[in-house]
């Protein structure tokens, strides 16, 4: 699979004799899924949307337009290219795509603490999980610890520098 691509959905249950098919939304970003988008699967292979009902989940892909041709997509994961992502998916103020946050060093003043790893929804928000630093995991501290990404911990994130500046994370991973 090419390393440029985002998953963004996964195909479902056909629906109907006209190669429906129930569309699982795995983004933030429902908007994309519009007539003419092309998706890829995770052999590159394309498949642009001929018809997609927001109301029901359910879309029709140009050249499956039969129960017969769309059954072999059911449970087909689906990924839109890094370009595209950022192309058609806007953002508001403060927030990112997670594979720009995926990498971005931690830094508690001057101290590294580690690289964002992976990204958790919990409940109450999100879950930066960062693996420590090698200079704090030899003096002893964990291999991985969770910051939230909240005002309280988080005070910037530089996405273009790949820097993430927190504060009382220092605290979390001390007694991780």
């Amino acid at each position: 699979m090419k390393s440029d691509l985002v998953e963004v959905c996964v195909l479902g249950k056909t629906v109907g004799l006209k190669g429906a098919l129930r569309l699982h939304d795995r983004s933030d970003f429902p908007n994309q899924f519009k007539k003419d988008a092309k998706f890829y699967d995770k052999f590159g292979n394309t498949f642009t949307i001929k018809s997609y009902d927001k109301n029901s989940n359910l879309v029709i892909f140009a050249g499956f337009e039969d129960l017969n041709l769309a059954k072999p997509l059911v449970n087909l994961v689906l990924y839109r290219t890094l370009e595209d992502t950022k192309k058609f998916c806007k953002l508001q103020k403060d927030e990112f795509f997670y594979f720009d946050i995926i990498g971005c060093a931690v830094y508690e003043d001057d101290l590294m603490l580690g690289v964002v790893d992976d990204i958790l929804e919990s409940g109450a928000g999100f879950l930066f999980c960062i693996n420590t630093s090698d200079e704090l995991k030899n003096s002893g501290y964990s291999d991985v610890f969770y910051v939230p990404y909240l005002d309280n911990f988080t005070l910037s994130v530089d996405v273009k520098t790949k820097k993430i500046q927190v504060k009382n994370s220092l605290d979390i991973l001390k007694n991780s």
